[in-house]
């Protein structure tokens, strides 16, 4: 190759491609060489030589129409942007190509270009700056936080009102639309819809089937098996027909999200909207929560924890007080589960592990951050998280560690602990107000607080194999605070496992439907609870407060019905013997509604001033209480049976909406 380039000046090696109008077909033949590296793409037109290619040029000084082309084709900026002049060849003004002299090429060595390619730079992963700490032993002590004080209600609802707080008609009304679009999309003839009076009469049977349980959900229809409770209210195959088509999102908009909860996520917005707006304890707890599931239509939505009572099923992370109400929800969808949740993370926050991001997302809805202190594992707990909340939201934390989370103090180690001390030994140290301490139980115990420390002491019992019997043991007032403040999650998650509704179907997300139901059902009890105990008043157990709101879904149909047409409930006179009701506070006074007297035939004592040594009995009953109430020259139990709670009856008798005629016929009403 050398010596053919020797005796003519004007053969040079073509770096162009074999569109090059000057390549001649009748070239010398040139002898078999390694063929030389070359720039060209491995892909499309330009592909890699299998030889060099040469090129006579034109003599010079020769008037040739081709020159025109071969300037155009020499001028590669503007024709061949993918072309690279070789710094080997050097074009002259007469239209020749001469090559530069070896002495002034620079040698390229190709294996430190290949060795420099193949050691890239590896991508470094972000990590937080640790900040230098300096442990003491010293405690801290913060002052308490100010009591919770539930507002007191004028009076206790109906079980059914508290419910629909929880999830309001509108989410339901949403639910109604979605399920008839998706029976339209699924198959375009069906003539399958339902109304809010449907859903209302599914969910109450849903409920019942909590508190009843059965073999299968055929059974409550069976002939041998069947429950009236149910099967007066709805069939067999549209209660089917609902579970089978339910649906809770638009499928058409499913691919342009990343959300793989996106079926239920209108659902879980909805209710958390509706939890946020309950005042918080100054006490939260943040834990995961199991919605069992054993199916594998979800994917590896379905996860796995072995201490829950569902081990298998869908994660949830939730922030709940301490007496068992549940405020904000998580889904755990992997990658995508902080891009999902409605909550946005700053770049401080983004910069936590995992496990911190959890909860500063739960912790964002807290409306009085800085007068709550979180409770949460050693899932969570870490010393940056504990700081961070304590820098940035001025927030309390107390929770278990592990002990390569806690910023390696100066404590015991867990060998010298578990060997050479007694039951009840704490080793404690702190730095800038976070409290790191171990403490022997079982076994050894490391806390986190930045809210309460070690003092004051106090004891707790533990059982002891030697003597066979309790003995008490030293206990520090973390640990106290910690054991009765942890529990929201847990309260919350035995009693929804209490009545837990059979919806179960191939569809995944219905699952996390009769989750739903479950969660709003006790939620609803614990407020219920609440203004119970704010009055002074016993509340029912959980599961008369179910049945209720069963019954009411259940007749949600007629009673709606009814009240189209302006027609009082049918009033069913009591047997001989058999004591009537004392209506609820809302209901009595209630003055949108017509409270008037009615005759009956058959007298009764009068619910206002009969005692069990005077009793008073009469005809008159009022349409809404359904009570006995005196009515005559001498006594108006009526009015001021339906006066206000605060109001005596001497002061409501002018005041009062309700004003009724010695002859038992209303006067004004509302």
């Amino acid at each position: 190759m050398r010596d053919l380039r020797e005796e003519s000046t004007q053969l040079a090696v073509c770096s162009r491609p074999p569109c090059c109008p000057y390549l001649t077909l009748h070239a010398p033949t040139l002898p078999a060489t390694k063929p030389s590296r070359m720039n060209f793409a491995s892909t499309g037109f330009y592909r890699k030589a299998a030889g060099p290619r040469t090129f006579i040029a034109p003599p010079v000084g020769e008037d040739n129409s081709d020159m025109e082309v071969e300037d155009e084709f020499l001028d590669d900026s503007d024709k061949d942007p993918d072309y690279e002049v070789k710094e080997d060849l050097i074009p002259t003004a007469s239209g020749s190509v001469t090559r530069i002299q070896p002495e002034e090429m620079p040698e390229e060595d190709e294996d430190e270009d290949d060795e420099e390619e193949d050691k890239a730079p590896p991508r470094k992963k972000a990590r937080l700056t640790v900040t230098p700490r300096v442990w003491k032993k010293e405690d801290i002590s913060h002052p308490p936080l100010p009591e919770f004080h539930h507002p007191v209600p004028e009076f206790l609802q109906q079980p059914h009102e508290y419910f629909m707080r929880m999830s309001p008609i509108e989410l339901l009304e949403d639910m109604v639309y979605q399920t008839n679009l998706y029976a339209h999309q699924k198959d375009v003839s069906t003539t399958f819809s339902i109304d809010i009076h449907d859903l209302m009469v599914f969910t109450g049977i849903v409920l019942y089937m909590g508190v009843m349980h059965g073999p299968s959900i055929t059974d409550y229809w069976a002939l041998d098996t069947r429950m009236p409770q149910i099967t007066e209210y709805m069939s067999s195959k549209r209660f089917r027909q609902i579970r089978a088509l339910l649906h809770f999102n638009n499928n058409e908009n499913a691919k342009f999200s990343t959300d793989r909860f996106y079926k239920v996520r209108p659902l879980f917005s909805g209710i958390t909207k509706q939890f946020l707006q309950v005042k918080a304890t100054p006490t939260q707890s943040i834990d995961e929560v199991m919605v069992g599931y054993k199916g594998t239509m979800a994917g590896n939505l379905r996860q796995y924890i072995a201490n829950k009572p569902d081990k298998f099923g869908y994660k949830l992370f939730c922030r709940a007080s301490n007496d068992g109400f549940i405020h904000d929800i998580l889904m755990y969808q992997g990658a995508t589960t902080f891009s999902s949740h409605p909550v946005e993370l700053c770049e401080d926050e983004e910069q936590q592990l995992m496990s911190s991001k959890l909860v500063i997302v739960l912790a964002k809805t807290i409306q009085d951050l800085k007068n709550t202190t979180i409770y949460a594992d050693n899932y969570f707990t870490s010393i940056q998280l504990v700081e961070f909340l304590r820098d940035k939201n001025q927030c309390h934390y107390v929770g278990t560690a592990r002990p390569n989370h806690i910023g390696n103090p100066p404590l015991m180690s867990k060998k010298e602990m578990e060997k050479s001390t007694p039951r009840g030994t704490l080793d404690y140290v702190s730095c800038n107000g976070v409290l790191a301490m171990c403490w022997k139980d079982n076994k050894q115990v490391t806390v986190l607080s930045s809210d309460a420390g070690v003092e004051p002491l106090s004891t707790a019992k533990r059982w002891n194999k030697d003597t066979r019997k309790k003995v008490e043991i030293q206990c520090p007032a973390v640990i106290k605070e910690y054991n009765g403040k942890m529990g929201g999650i847990d309260k919350s998650d035995m009693l929804t496992h209490l009545y837990k509704n059979p919806m179960k179907s191939r569809r995944w997300y219905i699952r996390l439907y009769g989750y739903i139901i479950d969660l709003c059902t006790s939620n609803a009890w614990v407020l219920y609870k609440r203004d119970a105990l704010a009055l002074l008043e016993k509340p029912m157990p959980l599961k008369d407060f179910r049945l209720k709101i069963s019954t009411f879904a259940r007749t949600y149909k007629d009673r709606h019905a009814r009240m189209l047409r302006n027609t009082p409930e049918p009033y069913v006179l009591p047997r001989k013997g058999q004591r009537t009701s004392r209506p609820s506070d809302n209901l009595r006074y209630d003055y949108s509604k017509f409270h008037c007297p009615v005759f009956v035939k058959q007298r009764m004592t009068c619910k206002s001033c009969s005692t069990k040594d005077d009793l008073h009995r009469y005809r008159w009953i009022c349409n809404v209480c359904k009570v006995a109430l005196c009515l005559n020259d001498n006594r108006n139990c009526f009015e001021d049976f339906h006066a206000g709670p605060s109001s005596s009856s001497a002061s409501t008798s002018a005041a009062s909406p309700i004003s009724v005629t010695h002859s038992g016929t209303p006067a004004s009403t509302l």
